[in-house]
């Protein structure tokens, strides 16, 4: 046996340990990709477009959610909507709380009432962001529909620019 038979087997080794070494760094990086892509990919194939007419069940309510905006369901009682361009993001949930109780857990300014075309009273606050906290049910009664808003307008943009967008939604509801 020769000296260079045992170099040949030495560096084989090394490329082997290096070729498993490089299939373990790609393995590791596609599953940290899937780790990070799986939940947004999931959300949206349970996600379904808004045509504007049929209502969205929430327990012992429902809301009409304004067409084209995105509807994703988070529970029984409980959705997420946002708006085609993203910039609003809006949770329902029908909770055991009457709607100025609702906004009694915000604690974020004087609350305003208004009462909705279809009869029901929506108790809200403007929250600093230009966001809005609001219960929508009838006025001394629970359950109502709690909705909290989150508004991120572009670059530019100004959150008062969504105060229709939010009285639409809120004029969807229904019980």
């Amino acid at each position: 046996m020769t000296g260079d038979a045992r170099v040949g087997t030495t560096a084989r080794r090394w490329e082997t340990a290096l070729a498993y070494a490089a299939a373990g760094l790609v393995l590791a990086a596609v599953a940290i990709g899937a780790v990070a892509a799986l939940p947004p990919t999931i959300a949206n194939l349970s996600s379904e477009v808004s045509d504007g007419s049929a209502p969205t069940d929430l327990e012992d309510a429902s809301v009409v959610v304004p067409a084209d905006w995105v509807v994703t369901r988070d529970a029984e009682n409980a959705i997420t909507v946002r708006t085609p361009d993203g910039a609003l993001r809006a949770r329902l949930e029908s909770v055991d709380e009457k709607p100025g109780d609702v906004v009694a857990d915000a604690a974020a300014g004087a609350p305003r009432s208004e009462l909705l075309a279809s009869g029901l009273t929506a108790v809200h606050v403007d929250l600093d962001d230009g966001g809005v906290v609001a219960g929508v049910g009838e006025p001394d009664a629970a359950p109502s529909v709690r909705v909290v808003v989150e508004v991120r307008p572009p670059e530019g943009g100004e959150p008062a620019a969504y105060r229709t967008a939010i009285g639409d939604l809120l004029e969807g509801i229904r019980r």
